[in-house]
């Protein structure tokens, strides 16, 4: 699967314009009523403005392979700082998905993760910047009933589970290495955090395995 989109809602737009853009450098296309796009590699990530909006968005990014931990010194650099687990190691290692990843919040208080997966054996040399994030590949979606999404993905995108995570009732992966729908239940934390899951507007505009195109809109 691959993500061409995300659209999510933010309370201040001027806040995750300076955290994007002023702060990690990345580029910002267009900021015009109340909506904001920056572009990450092949991607789009998109905030729109609603001050009534309160909740937070899980999404991850493709970095190289080989490169997690100048991710991480990168983002230092930047004035992130990064979210660790109870051991207070902020590199986390997923051996069963042969990847390691790094998470933050953004301003707004969305979970931001790095990702660096081996098996997708995207190296490279240069110096780690803006230009080191591939794609966003993951976003999390928030429901009710985890069995009956996956069953919706399957039925209607021809999205099936990711072949590296078995689903469980209350978290499944769905998609693969360059492209993941995360969904989870209703009041699970995300991790690594306290925070509980909620479910927020979201739109995703995304490729299946067949190059169909499909416009997801969750509210």
């Amino acid at each position: 699967m691959k993500i061409h989109s995300i659209k999510l809602e933010t309370p201040t737009l001027n806040q995750v314009v300076d955290f994007y853009h002023s702060m990690l450098g990345i580029d910002v296309a267009l900021v015009e009523a109340g909506t904001a796009h920056f572009q990450i590699g092949q991607s789009w990530l998109i905030f729109t403005e609603n001050p009534d909006f309160k909740g937070q968005y899980h999404f991850a990014i493709n970095i190289p392979c080989n490169q997690i931990r100048e991710g991480m010194a990168w983002l230092e650099r930047c004035g992130v700082e990064l979210i660790a687990n109870e051991k207070g190691e902020t590199r986390i290692d997923f051996p069963n998905w042969n990847a390691e990843a790094t998470y933050f919040y953004d301003p707004v208080g969305n979970i931001v993760e790095l990702i660096a997966r081996r098996d997708l054996r995207n190296e490279s040399e240069r110096s780690f910047s803006k230009e080191s994030l591939y794609e966003i590949c993951e976003i999390g979606i928030v429901t009710p009933d985890v069995s009956a999404w996956n069953t919706r993905a399957a039925e209607s995108w021809g999205v099936l589970p990711f072949d590296k995570q078995k689903p469980a009732a209350d978290f499944a992966a769905l998609g693969s290495d360059s492209g993941l729908f995360i969904v989870v239940t209703e009041g699970r934390k995300w991790f690594l955090t306290d925070m509980q899951a909620s479910r927020c507007p979201i739109e995703v505009k995304f490729e299946n395995e067949a190059a169909e195109v499909f416009d997801l809109k969750e509210m």
